[in-house]
């Protein structure tokens, strides 16, 4: 009895390592195929659309950037360097929705004390980024923490809307736009991952599920010839 119940769980969970690299495969297409489009305009109309169907879609937005609310996402890891990005709200032309520009990752400095020099962007601007969801850091205990670090400088552990909207505005959208290239920022690296990592590993976890099934299997079967 032991073993068939060992034996249906590890073929269902060799299954559920399949069905997940499906739908890595899947989400990967998605995001391989609206990066190759051309970029659409973030305006009243598609502002509308969910964020389903326009995630990792190429944008292009006018507006001004609302320099005395720069977010600081603190933690962030870039090829092994502490660091964290940084965030500016937009607001966009002829509408009161206000969006979070992802300006690009900063190494961190010597001493958490200091506090980085981020320079404001004036002027009405016409930028090109890309949709994200707001980044999201799981099971998190406690409450988000807001640390004001200057009159226009305030650092996160993690992302958390209600606390940005009622930092920012109430007008804030749920999700931002990473520019690809760090325009105005020449100091600021991109972070340029991709949604979901590479589906490989979810077939070599199968692989090992259905491996170890069938080892039991053979256990079974040949446990069953001695008896006889």
């Amino acid at each position: 009895m032991v073993f068939i119940i060992f034996f249906i769980l590890f073929i269902k969970l060799g299954f559920w390592q399949l069905d997940r690299a499906d739908q890595k495969k899947i989400i990967h297409m998605a995001f391989v195929e609206r990066q190759n489009q051309p970029p659409i305009e973030l305006n009243n109309e598609t502002i509308q659309m969910p964020i389903k169907d326009i995630v990792w879609h190429h944008v292009t937005i006018t507006g001004e950037f609302l320099n005395n609310k720069n977010i600081i996402l603190d933690n962030q890891v870039v090829e092994e360097r502490a660091g964290f990005l940084i965030y500016t709200p937009f607001k966009i032309a002829d509408l009161n929705s206000i969006i979070l520009i992802n300006r690009g990752w900063y190494p961190l400095s010597n001493s958490r004390n200091d506090i980085p020099e981020i320079p404001p962007i004036k002027g009405m601007q016409t930028i090109e980024g890309e949709i994200n969801q707001m980044p999201s850091s799981g099971i998190v205990l406690g409450k988000v923490v807001t640390e004001k670090l200057d009159e226009s400088s305030f650092r996160l552990q993690r992302m958390d809307y209600k606390v940005l909207n009622s930092l920012i505005s109430i007008d804030l959208m749920m999700y931002v736009v990473k520019l690809k290239k760090p325009i105005f920022d020449k100091t600021y690296v991109s972070d340029s991952s991709i949604p979901v990592p590479d589906s490989d590993k979810n077939y070599g976890y199968a692989f090992q599920w259905f491996a170890m099934a069938f080892t039991l299997f053979i256990i079974f079967i040949r446990l069953g010839i001695k008896k006889k």
